[in-house]
């Protein structure tokens, strides 16, 4: 009996659309996320808008303040997400400790994690990078 078995660059191709068509399903999903209220906590318009921006585009750091009253609210709309550890494991943290750091200004949010975050909150735009061509 021969069993045949595709190449590798065929697997990887197969996995690639399935990974793809799961992530367009994904975006299709995203458009039908509920529309919640905004944090009430601060008044937004006291804080610079910088920390929206892109990397590229001028980001700076979000006051503490604002990661603290954003968290909070996250975490009040979604309980299950209501412990700093749990939102730690969500954004990819290492532990509840630095979710902490961030709230209270120990430490800056790197951009990476705030950048997810704000994905996560609909407050910025999902990136979809160009496929060139299948290299190897």
């Amino acid at each position: 009996m021969k069993i045949e078995i595709p190449n590798i660059r065929e697997q990887q191709k197969v996995i690639f659309e399935k990974s793809t068509q799961a992530a367009i399903e994904q975006l299709r999903a995203n458009l039908a996320a509920p529309v919640l209220p905004g944090v009430s906590e601060i008044n937004e318009a006291d804080y610079s808008r910088d920390h929206l921006l892109d990397k590229d585009a001028g980001w700076v750091a979000p006051d503490p303040d604002l990661v603290a009253a954003y968290f909070r609210h996250f975490q009040s709309a979604f309980p299950e997400y209501g412990s700093d550890g749990k939102l730690a494991a969500l954004l990819g943290v290492s532990s509840d400790r630095r979710i902490r750091e961030f709230k209270s200004g120990a430490k800056k949010v790197p951009y990476e994690i705030w950048r997810r975050f704000l994905v996560m909150t609909g407050r910025a735009h999902q990136d979809v990078i160009k496929v060139f061509g299948f290299m190897g």
